[in-house]
């Protein structure tokens, strides 16, 4: 006798233990490889993560019957982005004067990594700003 069991293979919590995980292990590949000395390896397995699993944040949606995001997903992602942005912001501007300040006085070189992400961190508040006007003009 057949089953009428339609449940899709691919469900909300498959979906996002897939995305999360494979970016998770991404991660942490990366961290670790550093840690241990292996940079191209753990930048390969990251590379490797970042692709799968944005393969499937993409496709899946497109290719799957099932409902894999709602407006709950939605509202959560906005709440965890403005959180992050705001701590990360918060941070920025508590931080970064006395740092400029420090090393504008001789007491610390602003270089190497940390240069890196205060332009990184720069950059990312730049995109988040223009990402936010273009979706304010368009609602």
């Amino acid at each position: 006798m057949a089953s009428s069991h339609t449940d899709p293979w691919l469900t909300r919590q498959r979906y996002r233990g897939l995305v999360y995980g494979i970016a998770g292990v991404g991660i942490l590949s990366l961290l670790v490889g550093t840690v241990i000395d292996q940079h191209l390896a753990g930048a390969a397995i990251y590379l490797i993560g970042a692709w799968i699993g944005g393969g499937i944040a993409f496709l899946a949606p497109l290719l799957s019957d099932a409902r894999l995001q709602d407006e709950r997903d939605y509202e959560l992602h906005n709440r965890a982005s403005g959180l992050a942005m705001g701590i990360t912001m918060g941070l920025g501007l508590g931080l970064l004067p006395a740092v400029y300040v420090l090393d504008a006085g001789g007491y610390i070189e602003l270089s190497g990594a940390p240069a890196g992400a205060i332009v990184l961190a720069s950059a990312i508040f730049l995109l988040y700003g223009i990402c936010f006007g273009i979706v304010q003009r368009r609602n």
